[in-house]
């Protein structure tokens, strides 16, 4: 099933240059232009999109405002705010915004969009979730110790870090030092919930508690161990990060 989508912007060049881009994603299947606020609280009534582009700044009402009106009728409905000035985005995010973008568009931006849309669809179909659940269940990392081998299942694993050449799996209340190289830590545990977050760092989706700034545009996370251990998230990072974090 494609993607139906809703552009909110009194600006045509800017619709059109979206649109543009939005047809060139092949999951996309209707594009529906709306050249203020109202009419895009109008066409959210009778198109029913996945997904709402909203500009901030429209002459009638704001996209803030258009968001609180739709969001409450349509909680499934995922919007992304658009503008070319970025002091809206605490605002944006406190209205569950799925994604918040700058003008001029950026084709990754988009691609990143649509691949977590995707991967939230196939999270929340039942045969997809217990397809999954029975091909993953007992399967379980080995990790070589002195004394034998140990096996760790994947949903007790908070994070993995990398020191100098050394890596080290981080369950809730122990450390355990591995052989494997950090890269194919990340291939191996990829389907089960972790994201490279860092050159030096995966993280367990499930085992974050929060999202702090720190300097210069780069984040914290505080993870669910029991020393509610911080690992960095590079900026390149943070907004798939967000995208695979949030509802």
């Amino acid at each position: 099933m494609g993607w139906n989508v809703v552009i909110a912007d009194d600006e045509a060049p800017a619709r059109e240059e979206l649109a543009y881009l939005l047809e060139q994603i092949p999951d996309v299947d209707q594009i529906t232009q709306a050249v203020c606020g109202m009419d895009a609280i109008r066409k959210v009534k009778e198109h029913g999109p996945d997904l709402i582009f909203l500009d901030m700044e429209m002459p009638d009402i704001s996209g803030l405002q258009v968001a609180e009106i739709v969001g409450e009728s349509n909680p499934q409905m995922k919007i992304v705010f658009s503008t070319a000035y970025d002091q809206y985005a605490i605002e944006a995010f406190k209205l569950r915004a799925f994604h918040y973008m700058l003008k001029p568009y950026d084709e990754e931006d988009l691609n990143i969009i649509f691949r977590e849309l995707g991967k939230k669809r196939q999270e929340t179909s039942p045969t997809a979730a217990s397809s999954a659940a029975a091909g993953t269940s007992s399967v379980k990392l080995a990790l070589e110790m002195e004394e034998g081998i140990k096996y760790v299942s994947p949903k007790d694993i908070v994070f993995i870090s990398k020191e100098g050449k050394y890596v080290q799996v981080h369950t809730a209340n122990k450390a355990y030092d591995v052989a494997y190289p950090l890269f194919e830590l990340e291939q191996k545990l990829e389907p089960f919930g972790f994201f490279r977050c860092h050159k030096s760092y995966i993280v367990n989706l499930a085992s974050i508690v929060e999202l702090r700034n720190w300097v210069n545009g780069a984040y914290n996370l505080v993870m669910d161990d029991s020393c509610k251990s911080t690992v960095p998230v590079s900026r390149n990072y943070v907004k798939e990060l967000r995208l695979r974090l949030e509802i």
